[in-house]
């Protein structure tokens, strides 16, 4: 972002911190897993949090009605990332210390015009 960007960034709005995530999957094609994720703690979101879920009693249905039946087949999918990228309606803000960005990062995306009191400041338009 600009600094008439970050000037601009709405008042009700907290910027939160860049949380580096390092992990190690050996099942992995390539094991050395590193993601950036915005500090959820300090975003305060109006709107609705959850995906809401099936009731146990539905649930129960489901299995029963698999079990009870000669032959029948159950499949289940995992949408863990159902939602990554949903277009968001209200934007939110993070900001990236710039000592911890790497200069071929800095040079190859043009941050060092766009670095504010030591800080490289995101708006997130995707979840």
């Amino acid at each position: 972002m600009t600094l008439d960007e970050i000037k601009n960034i709405p008042k009700d709005r907290t910027v939160t911190y860049a949380r580096i995530v390092v992990d190690y999957r050996p099942q992995k094609e390539d094991p050395n897993r590193v993601r950036i994720t915005a500090g959820g703690n300090l975003i305060d979101y109006p709107g609705e949090l959850t995906t809401r879920t099936a009731e146990l009693t539905t649930t129960k249905i489901l299995w029963n009605s698999t079990l009870s039946t000669p032959g029948a087949k159950f499949a289940c999918a995992d949408i863990g990332n159902f939602y990554l990228a949903t277009p968001m309606e209200r934007y939110e803000y993070m900001r990236i210390k710039a000592d911890i960005i790497p200069e071929e990062f800095k040079q190859q995306y043009q941050l060092h015009d766009k670095i504010y009191k030591g800080y490289v400041y995101c708006e997130i338009r995707r979840g």
